[in-house]
């Protein structure tokens, strides 16, 4: 019987599969078997998992159709016979040498999780992430290290079968957060043991997203629910762990800090930074929680986060939708040449990393069949006709003026950073052309197999 067993959540892409089996195939040990779990994969992507099933022992597959994939991991850890899984999305790889130095970690360590690098691929510019790479050279784990809090949501990691059955444990059914909901209770419920292993590398391929957003995890008020209860319970169980050991508790404990101020950082980059996706329920929702932690905090860490989310104005936030309207930044005026675009240059506008802007589009535009009819009729969106179209758009706009003719989707950075220079006004419209012909020529470049720093 193999040591480890490898749960594959299938992707609806035989391209993407093959290249995770592959990974598979290459290991520098046999001591592993492999479970795919397909969620309902179309015929070429099923004909790849029935071919490597066929083809390699220890290779099989169980259909569930249409699950999320926490619910096909915990269906995969119900058939695993190894002494420790690992799961692995479609179209995600590990390296050859990944399986054997897991292995020999474990045996080394007898710990219950383990933690490779990471290394984020795709679509976008590659990179490790560098919280997992401190977790991967260090040889026990501390539940309160500060890079382990920045990574609670990241894959790749190794479990110990018998924690799932001591403790029956399984991944909560969610479309986000998951990773992270399953290894607070992991860590801080049950106490597990974690330790690094440098020399396994597992690669995320990011590439599979529509809108900007993973499948189902478009910044909603249901998705912000999840997260805000994962962090409050990290925080309740890590607030009980220091009164334990401690014999008090006040609030300003530097464990305590840096899971308020990881988790301040996480609904911003995960939702207020999506403002437009939510909802005025959603974020009278999330201006509530800021207030209650930043009530936890200390004078000092807020005035880091402020320093650090200045582009964001904290805390003089936006309450409504209606609110960022009103009072936008930036007023977009567009007056596109070519509407074939049309759908990818508003929506890289809404997810803008700073997305207070207004946008002004022509009557023409409005009505062309290629407009995002998500975005049609959005509180920050004015049409006006055709003639005259700039004279009426800089008469009622609200915020600095910029004009747009070329209908090329925007980095997502552009906005935040021009919210933070220091240039004048008259200066702010060649700004942005220029750094969006800048991430223009790195993204060409990127594509044509070269990258540019």
């Amino acid at each position: 019987m193999a040591t480890l067993t490898v749960i594959v959540t299938s992707v609806n892409d035989a391209e993407k599969l093959k290249y995770t089996f592959e990974g598979l195939v290459e290991q520098t040990t046999e001591d592993f078997d492999v479970i795919v779990v397909n969620t309902g994969c179309d015929a070429p992507a099923k004909e790849v998992i029935d071919r490597y099933c066929g083809e390699y022992v220890g290779f099989e597959a169980i259909d569930i159709p249409h699950c999320l994939v926490p619910e096909a991991r915990n269906a995969g850890v119900k058939q695993a016979k190894g002494e420790l899984v690992y799961f692995i999305d479609g179209g995600d790889y590990i390296s050859p040498e990944t399986v054997e130095n897991i292995l020999k970690t474990a045996g080394e360590t007898k710990c219950d999780i383990i933690t490779p690098r990471y290394y984020v691929a795709g679509e976008h510019e590659p990179y490790y992430d560098s919280w997992m790479d401190m977790l991967a050279t260090v040889p026990e784990i501390d539940r309160f290290d500060r890079a382990l809090l920045n990574t609670l949501d990241a894959d790749g990691r190794v479990y110990k079968k018998k924690f799932f059955d001591l403790y029956n444990l399984q991944f909560p059914a969610t479309p986000l957060f998951y990773n992270a909901a399953f290894l607070v209770k992991c860590l801080f419920g049950c106490d597990a043991s974690m330790t690094g292993v440098a020399g396994a590398i597992y690669a995320k391929r990011n590439g599979i997203y529509k809108d900007g957003f993973p499948e189902r995890g478009e910044p909603s008020e249901d998705n912000m629910d999840v997260l805000i209860s994962v962090y409050e319970e990290a925080y309740s169980n890590i607030k009980s762990i220091i009164e334990e050991e401690t014999g008090g508790f006040d609030g300003d404990e530097y464990t305590a800090q840096e899971i308020l101020t990881v988790y301040f950082t996480e609904l911003t980059d995960r939702f207020y930074r999506y403002f437009w996706y939510l909802s005025d329920e959603a974020l009278e929702k999330l201006r509530g929680k800021y207030e209650a932690i930043s009530a936890l905090l200390t004078a000092e860490r807020r005035e880091k986060l402020n320093k650090n989310f200045s582009d964001l104005r904290f805390p003089q936030m936006y309450i409504t939708r209606k609110d960022a309207a009103d009072l936008p930044l930036f007023s977009i005026l567009a007056d596109l040449s070519d509407n074939t675009q049309l759908d990818e240059f508003i929506n890289s506008l809404y997810n803008q990393k700073f997305p207070f802007f207004e946008l002004f589009v022509k009557e023409s535009a409005a009505n062309d069949p290629s407009f995002p009819e998500k975005w049609r009729g959005c509180e920050n969106i004015t049409v006006l006709p055709d003639s005259g179209f700039y004279a009426k758009a800089r008469a009622e706009a609200g915020g600095l003026t910029i004009n747009v003719k070329d209908p090329t989707p925007l980095d997502p950075r552009i906005l935040s950073e021009l919210s933070v220079t220091k240039a004048p006004r008259s200066f702010i419209q060649y700004m942005f052309a220029s750094k969006r012909k800048q991430y223009s020529a790195k993204t060409y470049l990127k594509n044509k197999g070269l990258a540019i720093q």
